[in-house]
């Protein structure tokens, strides 16, 4: 296999303080004519990503950038070339943005609700970068139900909801003691959606996703439905405006989360879990290794929290998925 050139790509997600966040449009004759596309473009050798962004938002729209932190880095693959994606989110500039190469300029607002349409304007490569903009740093993974039943499961989790930190994403994964229940899903949705957080059905193993649930609503690939599913019917779900997460372990599994489009992946594990006590943990190592791999937004599990999204994001991570740690 021949090693293609990598090429770094530093681009400016620049958010008004409305939410608005702009973006270019391609011009005619050239490539991808028609989308949006964020302002940037290549990182010289010897520049840093920061200073070729400087310059590139200067060159591009006119800009000098004032306040920006670096939001994520993701690979994208041509089959001609190898680029990663370097995405500043900036939110301070000095100078109204213009067009200084002749390409149209435009600011919308980007949130959950818009985030669907984005994602349509945008090429693929780009799925990584919006969702990015909207996505929450912490992702709560619901018990298991208990020996106490469902009812008094479902009346656990709404109870809990409104003291989790909004907005976060919340993934009501019931367990395999539900295999012969029909779960409440539009209910426990509504309840997520109501406490201010972004639900992700993750029914149990075996079981299709749910059907006929609020655009909003995101569904999870757990290993079974992440090797089986087709990539077909991963898009015709995000086209409908689904969020799809999936459950990644090595690179196997990234590289069938990445031929398959997802949205997000959660990583795991990263250490030894009282839920797991016979797997141990990959390690930070390994972690950043498949974060440095992915096209979309890394999140780790297992043994971690809040107060580990540094080290997350010193490896190239965006955030972190936990039990015990919020319920």
């Amino acid at each position: 296999m021949v090693d293609l050139p990598r090429t770094d790509i530093v681009l400016g997600l620049l958010r008004e303080p409305d939410g608005r966040v702009w973006a270019e449009l391609r011009p005619d004759g050239k490539h991808l004519a028609g989308l949006r596309a964020f302002p940037g473009g290549k990182r010289v050798d010897g520049e840093t990503p920061r200073a070729a962004l400087v310059r590139e938002l200067d060159e591009e729209i006119g800009i000098r950038v004032q306040r920006a932190r670096r939001l994520i880095t993701l690979d994208w693959d041509y089959p001609d070339r190898h680029l990663r994606l370097i995405g500043f989110e900036v939110t301070a500039w000095a100078g109204w943005p213009r067009s200084v190469e002749g390409q149209a300029l435009l600011a919308e607002p980007l949130d959950r609700d818009t985030r669907g349409d984005w994602l349509a304007a945008m090429p693929s490569a780009n799925r990584g970068l919006v969702n990015a903009l909207v996505l929450p740093r912490c992702i709560a993974i619901t018990p298991p139900v208990g020996i106490d039943g469902l009812t008094a499961w479902q009346a656990r989790i709404e109870s809990y909801l409104h003291s989790l930190p909004a907005p976060m994403m919340v993934n009501l994964r019931p367990g395999s003691a539900t295999t012969n229940v029909d779960l409440p899903w539009p209910a426990l949705a509504r309840a997520v959606l109501a406490a201010g957080h972004w639900p992700v059905a993750n029914p149990a193993s075996g079981h299709p996703w749910p059907k006929g649930l609020d655009p909003r609503v995101g569904l999870h690939l757990n290993h079974g439905r992440l090797m089986s599913m087709r990539a077909e019917e991963v898009w015709e779900t995000q086209v409908c405006g689904h969020l799809v997460s999936a459950a990644v372990h090595d690179r196997a599994t990234l590289a069938r989360a990445v031929d398959l489009a997802v949205d997000l992946v959660i990583v795991s594990p990263l250490r030894q879990t009282a839920t797991h006590p016979g797997v141990s943990g990959m390690g930070w190592a390994a972690f950043a290794q498949l974060a440095a791999a992915a096209s979309m937004p890394v999140y780790a599990l297992g043994g971690v929290g809040p107060h580990d999204l540094p080290c997350v994001w010193r490896r190239g991570g965006f955030g972190v998925a936990a039990i015990s740690a919020f319920w």
